[in-house]
């Protein structure tokens, strides 16, 4: 079994249930090193004071907050468990609420729950009425040095852990451009939702590859190989002219497929 990055309980009421923590997702992104030009040689990369103009090791590097322009305060990691929050080592379920309240803007990251070996009947407890309700319990945690918002939500026959970010770390909306009134018939209207009844599928994520990675590793396996990859042509994306044209070509071919 995969090691838990965190292991603690979900508390609500009087009861409490020892869960462990699990990553959900993995990055795939294809990472790259920073290459001498001259040799191709990997380069390192060492903090340098720009004061002493001397590398730093990482035994030599304390964290500091900029309080004041060019004033530090030192923190060391015993500061950060000195900080009196009750949630150090639980899930605090403060309320239970309907799941499609909870904005997408505010999910960040996903993690597996797990029942601790004595916590299996309360956590399949916790699961189920969860399940029944369609409630998602809203809560907060210490992980990673920090209180973080979550929400625990049934999945399948187990649990997921989301981190949400709080309203403050939220940017506005962009303004959306009124340079005139805009009028939307009803007909308007019509096709554009049999085009989306006519594309309405149940989402099944296996039918989706990340195409720019494979595309991308197909191009440095070419590189390896020394071939040769064709030219792309990309289409250039015009802006619709005739919207209800677009509306019935994009109709017919959604019924044709």
């Amino acid at each position: 079994m995969a090691r838990a990055l965190w292991s603690g309980a979900i508390a609500f009421g009087l009861v409490n249930i020892p869960v462990k923590l699990f990553p959900a997702t993995e990055g795939k992104d294809v990472s790259f090193a920073n290459l001498h030009a001259a040799c191709k040689t990997p380069l390192k990369r060492p903090y340098v004071c720009p004061k002493d103009n001397v590398n730093v090791e990482s035994k030599d590097i304390v964290k500091g907050y900029e309080f004041v322009k060019g004033q530090f305060v030192l923190i060391s990691d015993e500061d950060f468990d000195r900080i009196p929050l009750e949630t150090s080592k639980a899930i605090e379920v403060v309320s239970f609420v309907d799941a499609d309240e909870i904005s997408p803007l505010l999910r960040e990251r996903s993690y597996y729950l797990a029942p601790d070996e004595i916590g299996v009947k309360p956590f399949e407890l916790f699961r189920q009425a969860l399940a029944r309700t369609g409630k998602v319990a809203v809560g907060r945690a210490i992980l990673w040095k920090k209180e973080q918002l979550v929400t625990v939500s049934p999945l399948d026959g187990g649990m997921v852990l989301n981190i949400l970010l709080y309203e403050d770390e939220l940017r506005p909306p962009p303004e959306i451009p009124t340079t005139r009134p805009v009028v939307i018939t009803e007909d308007e209207v019509s096709l554009a939702l049999q085009l989306i009844n006519a594309l309405t599928s149940e989402f099944d994520p296996s039918g989706f590859k990340d195409r720019y990675r494979e595309a991308l590793m197909e191009m440095i396996t070419a590189r390896v190989e020394g071939r040769q990859l064709p030219d792309i042509v990309r289409p250039e994306a015009k802006p619709t002219q005739d919207l209800m044209a677009a509306l019935r070509a994009s109709l017919d071919a959604a019924k044709a497929s």
